[in-house]
């Protein structure tokens, strides 16, 4: 799978013209806010916290085609909601690389 669906921000890219760069610098400030409530909900036992962070997280990463991270982002989501945290820090590092990786790929567009 790729990290983004370069036809999906193509088609975003002609439907928000000069917006597009605005959404992209947004989804990516927004993406470090989610990562920080992420891992502070881990730290603090706050699984809500995670749920809701990780929840608003996927629903930006699938809106800008960013699909392997929106699913990393259902996996704590999922994980959370069914109280087990045993996969949560390893999720919460996976989740951190891959909001790397598009992060560059954005910038380089």
């Amino acid at each position: 799978m790729h990290h983004l669906d370069k036809d999906q921000l193509a088609e975003l890219k002609e439907v928000l013209e000069d917006e597009f760069d605005v959404l992209i610098n947004t989804y990516l400030t927004d993406a470090q806010l989610r990562l920080q409530l992420i891992e502070q909900g881990i730290s603090a036992q706050n699984y809500e916290q995670v749920r809701l962070a990780a929840h608003s997280l996927k629903g930006a990463s699938a809106n800008i085609g960013a699909l392997q991270l929106a699913q990393l982002c259902e996996h704590l989501e999922h994980d959370c909601k069914a109280e087990d945290y045993s996969r949560l820090s390893i999720l919460f590092s996976n989740t951190v690389n891959e909001v790397e990786v598009v992060k560059n790929l954005l910038n380089n567009l």
